[in-house]
Protein backbone atom coordinates (compact mmCIF):
# COMPACT_ATOMS: atom_id res chain seq x y z
CA UNK A 1 0.00 0.00 0.00
CA UNK A 2 2.71 2.53 0.60
CA UNK A 3 4.33 1.56 -2.57
CA UNK A 4 1.69 2.45 -4.14
CA UNK A 5 0.93 5.97 -2.66
CA UNK A 6 5.08 7.00 -3.21
CA UNK A 7 4.38 6.00 -6.89
CA UNK A 8 1.70 8.33 -7.42
CA UNK A 9 3.56 10.64 -5.33
CA UNK A 10 6.23 9.98 -8.21
CA UNK A 11 4.12 10.25 -11.32
CA UNK A 12 2.41 13.41 -9.77
CA UNK A 13 4.18 15.71 -7.50
CA UNK A 14 2.57 18.06 -5.65
CA UNK A 15 2.22 21.95 -7.40
CA UNK A 16 1.62 25.10 -5.78
CA UNK A 17 0.48 27.92 -7.76
CA UNK A 18 -0.10 31.77 -6.27
CA UNK A 19 -1.76 34.01 -8.29
CA UNK A 20 0.88 36.96 -9.32
CA UNK A 21 0.38 40.51 -8.11
CA UNK A 22 -0.18 42.03 -11.49
CA UNK A 23 -3.51 40.54 -11.05
CA UNK A 24 -4.18 42.76 -8.18
CA UNK A 25 -3.24 45.95 -10.50
CA UNK A 26 -5.77 44.57 -13.04
CA UNK A 27 -8.53 43.79 -10.07
CA UNK A 28 -8.25 46.80 -8.63
CA UNK A 29 -7.44 49.77 -11.00
CA UNK A 30 -10.57 51.16 -10.97
CA UNK A 31 -9.81 52.19 -7.08
CA UNK A 32 -5.89 52.64 -6.94
CA UNK A 33 -6.29 55.95 -9.63
CA UNK A 34 -8.83 57.69 -7.03
CA UNK A 35 -7.19 56.62 -3.93
CA UNK A 36 -3.71 57.64 -5.87
CA UNK A 37 -5.69 61.19 -6.56
CA UNK A 38 -7.67 61.92 -3.54
CA UNK A 39 -3.85 61.66 -1.16
CA UNK A 40 -2.79 63.95 -3.97
CA UNK A 41 -5.13 66.04 -3.82
CA UNK A 42 -5.18 66.63 -0.48
CA UNK A 43 -1.60 67.78 -0.51
CA UNK A 44 -2.49 70.59 -2.33
CA UNK A 45 -3.13 73.80 -0.97
CA UNK A 46 -6.26 75.79 -1.82
CA UNK A 47 -8.18 72.29 -2.75
CA UNK A 48 -12.03 72.59 -1.05
CA UNK A 49 -12.39 69.85 1.54
CA UNK A 50 -8.87 68.57 1.85
CA UNK A 51 -9.13 67.01 4.72
CA UNK A 52 -12.23 64.61 3.29
CA UNK A 53 -10.71 63.90 0.50
CA UNK A 54 -7.35 62.74 2.50
CA UNK A 55 -9.47 60.60 4.71
CA UNK A 56 -11.47 58.97 1.82
CA UNK A 57 -8.18 58.21 0.15
CA UNK A 58 -6.75 56.34 3.48
CA UNK A 59 -9.71 54.58 4.08
CA UNK A 60 -9.74 53.35 0.39
CA UNK A 61 -5.72 52.69 0.80
CA UNK A 62 -6.61 50.46 3.95
CA UNK A 63 -9.17 48.58 1.93
CA UNK A 64 -6.72 48.19 -0.96
CA UNK A 65 -3.76 47.13 1.37
CA UNK A 66 -6.49 44.54 2.60
CA UNK A 67 -7.48 43.42 -0.68
CA UNK A 68 -3.52 43.11 -1.14
CA UNK A 69 -2.97 40.88 1.55
CA UNK A 70 -5.74 38.29 0.56
CA UNK A 71 -5.00 38.53 -2.97
CA UNK A 72 -1.10 37.14 -1.93
CA UNK A 73 -2.20 35.03 0.83
CA UNK A 74 -3.88 32.35 -2.04
CA UNK A 75 -2.78 29.21 -3.22
CA UNK A 76 -3.76 26.64 -5.47
CA UNK A 77 -2.49 23.59 -4.41
CA UNK A 78 -2.79 20.94 -6.96
CA UNK A 79 -1.89 17.29 -5.57
CA UNK A 80 -2.23 13.57 -7.39
CA UNK A 81 -5.92 13.55 -6.80
CA UNK A 82 -7.47 16.99 -5.28
CA UNK A 83 -7.01 20.74 -6.29
CA UNK A 84 -6.79 23.10 -2.62
CA UNK A 85 -7.55 25.97 -2.75
CA UNK A 86 -6.27 28.06 0.20
CA UNK A 87 -7.31 31.62 0.71
CA UNK A 88 -7.45 33.95 3.50
CA UNK A 89 -5.87 36.79 5.31
CA UNK A 90 -7.05 36.71 9.65
CA UNK A 91 -8.28 33.49 9.30
CA UNK A 92 -7.81 30.68 6.59
CA UNK A 93 -9.94 28.50 4.73
CA UNK A 94 -9.23 25.61 2.44
CA UNK A 95 -11.30 24.04 -0.19
CA UNK A 96 -10.86 20.88 -1.75
CA UNK A 97 -11.96 19.64 -4.93
CA UNK A 98 -11.31 15.90 -6.59
CA UNK A 99 -10.05 15.85 -9.75
CA UNK A 100 -12.26 13.25 -11.21
CA UNK A 101 -15.11 15.19 -10.44
CA UNK A 102 -13.38 18.00 -13.17
CA UNK A 103 -15.37 18.08 -16.55
CA UNK A 104 -13.89 20.82 -19.20
CA UNK A 105 -11.55 23.41 -18.52
CA UNK A 106 -11.16 26.66 -20.21
CA UNK A 107 -8.42 29.44 -20.24
CA UNK A 108 -9.46 33.05 -20.95
CA UNK A 109 -7.40 36.40 -20.73
CA UNK A 110 -8.91 39.45 -20.20
CA UNK A 111 -7.17 42.85 -22.46
CA UNK A 112 -5.76 43.51 -18.89
CA UNK A 113 -4.60 40.53 -18.00
CA UNK A 114 -3.16 40.29 -21.60
CA UNK A 115 -1.28 43.56 -21.00
CA UNK A 116 0.12 41.84 -17.69
CA UNK A 117 0.96 38.89 -19.03
CA UNK A 118 -1.51 36.70 -17.25
CA UNK A 119 -4.96 34.12 -17.41
CA UNK A 120 -7.71 32.95 -15.77
CA UNK A 121 -7.74 29.06 -15.70
CA UNK A 122 -11.56 27.74 -14.99
CA UNK A 123 -12.22 24.29 -14.25
CA UNK A 124 -15.94 23.35 -14.70
CA UNK A 125 -16.94 20.92 -12.18
CA UNK A 126 -19.39 18.46 -11.08
CA UNK A 127 -18.57 19.62 -7.74
CA UNK A 128 -21.67 21.10 -5.29
CA UNK A 129 -19.63 23.56 -3.55
CA UNK A 130 -17.54 24.94 -6.42
CA UNK A 131 -19.50 24.20 -10.37
CA UNK A 132 -17.13 26.72 -11.45
CA UNK A 133 -13.62 27.52 -10.24
CA UNK A 134 -11.11 30.02 -11.08
CA UNK A 135 -7.59 30.11 -10.99
CA UNK A 136 -6.66 33.92 -11.51
CA UNK A 137 -3.77 35.50 -12.23
CA UNK A 138 -1.93 32.32 -13.42
CA UNK A 139 1.22 33.84 -15.85
CA UNK A 140 0.29 33.26 -19.54
CA UNK A 141 3.24 31.09 -19.81
CA UNK A 142 2.60 28.50 -17.22
CA UNK A 143 0.94 25.06 -18.97
CA UNK A 144 -1.50 24.16 -15.84
CA UNK A 145 -4.20 22.85 -17.90
CA UNK A 146 -1.96 20.22 -19.44
CA UNK A 147 -0.86 18.89 -15.84
CA UNK A 148 -4.53 19.29 -14.67
CA UNK A 149 -5.69 17.04 -17.17
CA UNK A 150 -3.18 14.17 -17.06
CA UNK A 151 -4.31 14.07 -13.37
CA UNK A 152 -8.42 14.24 -14.36
CA UNK A 153 -7.78 11.69 -16.51
CA UNK A 154 -5.56 9.44 -14.29
CA UNK A 155 -8.39 9.36 -11.42
CA UNK A 156 -11.24 9.12 -13.67
CA UNK A 157 -9.52 6.02 -14.95
CA UNK A 158 -8.44 4.59 -11.17
CA UNK A 159 -12.39 5.44 -10.00
CA UNK A 160 -13.52 3.82 -12.94
CA UNK A 161 -15.50 7.03 -14.30
CA UNK A 162 -16.46 6.83 -17.33
CA UNK A 163 -18.56 9.92 -19.77
CA UNK A 164 -21.10 9.38 -22.15
CA UNK A 165 -22.72 11.50 -24.47
CA UNK A 166 -25.28 11.51 -27.28
CA UNK A 167 -24.64 12.63 -30.31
Amino acid sequence: MESLINEKKQLFPSVEITPSWKQFVVNELPLIIPCLVAITAAGIEGVPYAKIIFWVGVILLIVLTYKLFYMLKIKYIITSQQIIYIHGVIGHTADYMELYRVVDYRQHSSPQQQIMGLKTITLYTGDRSSPVFNMIGIDRNFHIIEEIRERVEYNKQRKGIYEFTNR
